[in-house]
């Protein structure tokens, strides 16, 4: 469980002002939001990579430090290093979060036998993001934040993804954000907006 207490996030201007919310567990929640809304800032304060002016963001009635390796949040393929290949963020995110997953299974499932040793600069932007995935995956953890994941994914890889987030959701609390409600709106189990400073759903 995921719970923002009186939490005030603000960057040029207000993002939320004292807004309380709870995400619960064994549930998939859809942000829906258009650019400049401030659903990026969102995660970041979740992910305390921007700071809250007021309140507290609390996992299992946990400050976020406390449980680092039961969160997994990666912007976007943005942050590869080019010059590394696939296999060298696998690896790292299976150590750095103690996974039990194994890293063969986690290629198979994406396919990416060919070119996960390969240097991310030569990679498309759909094999970025297949990537992307494949590191939430390998982590294991129970609380993951995604942000606008499915950008350059074709219709093969989405229904891949859409079928591996339901099979995994009894025991995750995940989020993520889209432009298109009509593609998340199947699959998850709440939708949200950001308006008038709070989380707001249908």
């Amino acid at each position: 469980m995921i719970k923002l207490n009186n939490v005030t996030v603000k960057t040029r201007e207000p993002i939320l002002v004292g807004c309380n919310y709870i995400f619960y567990d064994n549930m998939i929640y859809g942000v829906i939001a258009h650019n400049g809304s401030g659903k990026t800032t969102l995660f970041r304060a979740m992910t305390n990579l921007v700071r809250i002016q007021e309140g507290s963001i609390l996992y299992d009635d946990l400050p976020m430090k406390n449980i680092k390796q039961n969160l997994f949040y990666f912007e976007s393929s943005e942050w590869l290093d080019g010059n590394l290949n696939g296999m060298d963020y696998l690896r790292f995110v299976k150590d750095a979060w103690k996974s039990q997953m194994k890293i063969e299974d986690v290629i198979r499932y994406w396919e990416m036998d060919e070119y996960i040793k390969v240097p991310i600069k030569k990679y498309s932007l759909g094999m970025k993001q297949r990537l992307l995935i494949s590191l939430y995956m390998i982590s294991d953890a129970k609380y993951l934040i995604m942000d606008e994941i499915t950008n350059g994914l074709d219709q093969d890889s989405r229904e891949h993804f859409f079928d591996w987030l339901m099979r995994v959701k009894k025991n995750k609390t995940i989020i993520l954000s889209s432009h298109y409600k009509d593609e998340l709106v199947e699959v998850c189990d709440s939708l949200l907006f950001i308006k008038k400073w709070s989380l707001c759903g249908e």
